[in-house]
């Protein structure tokens, strides 16, 4: 389960990183870069490096005002809202209430509460705004009516804020969730693929919206992709303006109304992590997957019945494709599937228990349970699977209760694969233990509806809804576990299109075992980062705990002041080794971990413009 714990640093966060705006920090291109890399940066380029900004400048419109008081509404509750979140996060910001006001501010990051009507005035000093370099976050409808009341549409969203509106969820009462993207660069202390309850509210209906980068989806609980449906409901950008100044935008596309009644703490990481984006604060985080994969991918096969001949088609096809798959094995067929599973396994492909039988163990009591689990492991020896150490289980028709759970963990499982509903993210998370666990167990939840059930009465739309939810997946930095029963009724044709699709993202996507997730989730918790103000400026703190030293594939992602340019470490006291950095995309840098062992380390931190901002 996601533990909130985490999301109370929040305030602190806030007031170190305003603290770094005056440590200078920020270094003109053309100082020594040792390990520097300037993702996306533009060599060559005339233009001036946008300004780092440190003000939130909130705009309570009074053509909104006055529409809303027309319709018996108070439009200073939108604003009120953020007010108390900017207080209670301690966050600087500045009321403007006038169009003079808002025309002659200077950059920073203009807050648009709610602002449904604006005049052409109005409009025009937002363009303006951003023109100058200033980023915005604006909420729900912004500019869709005049100081009349007359409807403008959604032109000025799309034109000005990068965000185009399709529609609503009036019609869909059920997508009443906000589902999270992970590891974004504006919006990253979420979980990838959580769900957020949002009231369905007459009138107040969140948007549909299309952008170039998403942050969070409009779904139904069980997370229905609906194939041509557009879903986005956080979307956010950055865009070069005429005057060569790089401008940020988000916008959330639900009213400030409906924060009452939804989880405060994870509308206010929203919040938060958004508006530490525009303002182009720093920020450190451990990513979901390994270095350099977006999102990880599970292939579970039950192995139900006795594996015959097909299944090894089954396997080859995985193989070319790049992958391999976990097989969840009845020890009953073991025996009479020996020669085949071995086959298998001997490709790279897991081998993992299913159960004794195909019989559920949820409210069995104990020691029936304990007995049935002696079984299956001992009939899975006898046919010559020996699965020690990080092995897997599956319980037939994801029946099993705690008591499952807590056997499980005493015999050393390295992971359990589970029901979707057990957790309200789409990433693993670990089984709950005492104190005389070594080692807690690892739960992968199914994440998406199984192929085949999609496929059953409309196999050519059931394909584009599989394969769109395995692309959302993907987008989210999220888990996706693809059960496929042994024997599988998927047409050659089907199966040939779905490895296809991954083949050829498998340089994003991670395609891999059971077991390699869950070893990643061990090795992935170990390690945590942080940023302080030290003497000289801006620190990376990191810790790493254990025994051993980490992969290659730990790292600790950084977000960028400015879009393009380049982090730099350099050793505190020349006593620590300096990492090696790498590039994420335009907006991050990747610190590579590879080899280093536990311990803390600590590394001054600096950002260098891009190449282009040395010639201005």
């Amino acid at each position: 389960m996601w533990c909130w714990h985490k999301m109370l640093k929040l305030p602190g966060l806030a007031v170190v990183c305003f603290l770094t705006l005056t440590a200078g920090w920020c270094q003109p291109a053309g100082r020594p870069a040792t390990n520097a890399v300037a993702p996306g940066a533009a060599a060559g380029s005339l233009a001036p490096a946008t300004p780092m900004v440190q003000r939130v400048l909130l705009y309570a419109s009074p053509t909104t005002r006055a529409r809303f008081a027309a319709t018996g509404l108070d439009a200073n509750e939108s604003v009120r809202t953020w007010e108390v979140f900017l207080r209670k996060y301690r966050v600087p910001f500045q009321l403007v209430s006038s169009v003079e006001q808002l025309e002659t501010l200077q950059p920073g990051v203009l807050l648009l509460p709610s602002a449904v009507a604006l005049t052409e005035r109005e409009m025009q000093a937002v363009r303006e705004f951003r023109g100058k370099g200033g980023g915005v976050l604006s909420t729900w409808m912004t500019g869709v009516r005049s100081e009349t009341g007359e409807w403008r549409g959604y032109g000025f969203m799309e034109s000005a804020l990068d965000a185009k509106v399709v529609g609503n969820n009036e019609a869909a009462k059920d997508d009443t969730f906000l589902i999270m993207h992970g590891d974004t660069p504006a919006v990253h202390a979420l979980p990838a693929g959580l769900r957020v309850w949002m009231e369905y509210a007459k009138d107040w209906y969140p948007l549909r919206l299309v952008g170039r980068q998403a942050a969070a989806e409009l779904m139904d609980w069980s997370r229905t992709v609906a194939s041509g449906k557009a879903s986005s409901t956080i979307v956010f950008d950055e865009r070069s303006q005429p005057s060569g100044r790089s401008s940020r935008s988000v916008v959330l596309g639900y009213p400030e109304r409906l924060w009452r009644s939804g989880d405060p703490k994870a509308l206010e990481a929203i919040a938060h992590n958004s508006l530490m984006w525009l303002l182009r604060q720093p920020d450190v985080f451990v990513p979901n997957w390994p270095h350099p994969y977006g999102s990880a991918l599970v292939v579970a096969v039950a192995a139900v019945d006795i594996m015959v001949d097909v299944d090894l088609l089954f396997a080859k096809m995985m193989e070319d494709a790049g992958g391999r798959a976990t097989y969840y094995m009845l020890s009953e067929s073991a025996a009479k599937s020996a020669k085949i599973l071995e086959q298998v396994r001997a490709k790279g492909h897991e081998v993992a228990y299913h159960g004794d039988r195909f019989d559920g163990f949820k409210d069995q009591a104990a020691a029936v349970q304990s007995k049935r689990l002696g079984t299956m492991v001992n009939e899975m020896k006898e046919a010559g699977f020996n699965l020690t150490g990080n092995a897997g289980f599956r319980a037939p028709m994801d029946l099993y209760d705690q008591t499952t759970e807590k056997l499980l963990q005493e015999r050393g499982m390295g992971h359990n694969l589970t029901y979707m509903g057990t957790t309200e993210a789409r990433l693993p998370y670990f089984a709950q233990a005492d104190a005389s666990v070594a080692r807690p167990m690892v739960m992968l939840p199914r994440t998406q509806s199984a192929p085949e059930d999609l496929m059953d009465t409309e196999p050519e739309a059931g394909m584009k809804t599989f394969l769109a939810e395995l692309d959302l997946i993907d987008k989210m930095a999220a888990l996706s576990v693809v059960t496929i029963p042994g024997q599988s009724l998927l047409s050659k044709e089907q199966l040939t299109q779905t490895f296809d699709y991954l083949k050829a993202r498998r340089d994003r996507i991670w395609w891999a075992t059971a077991a390699q997730v869950a070893d990643w989730w061990r090795e992935r918790e170990r390690i945590s980062a942080r940023l302080e103000s030290g003497a000289s400026g801006l620190q990376l703190k990191i810790t790493i705990k254990g025994a051993a030293p980490v992969g290659r594939a730990a790292v600790v992602w950084v977000n960028l002041p400015e879009s393009g340019g380049a982090l730099r470490l350099v050793s505190v006291g020349g006593m620590a080794k300096v990492p090696k950095v790498a590039s994420v995309d335009r907006w991050r840098g990747a610190v590579v971990l590879d080899g280093f062992a536990p311990g803390e380390y600590q590394w001054n931190l600096y950002f260098d413009r891009p190449a282009a901002s040395a010639s201005r």
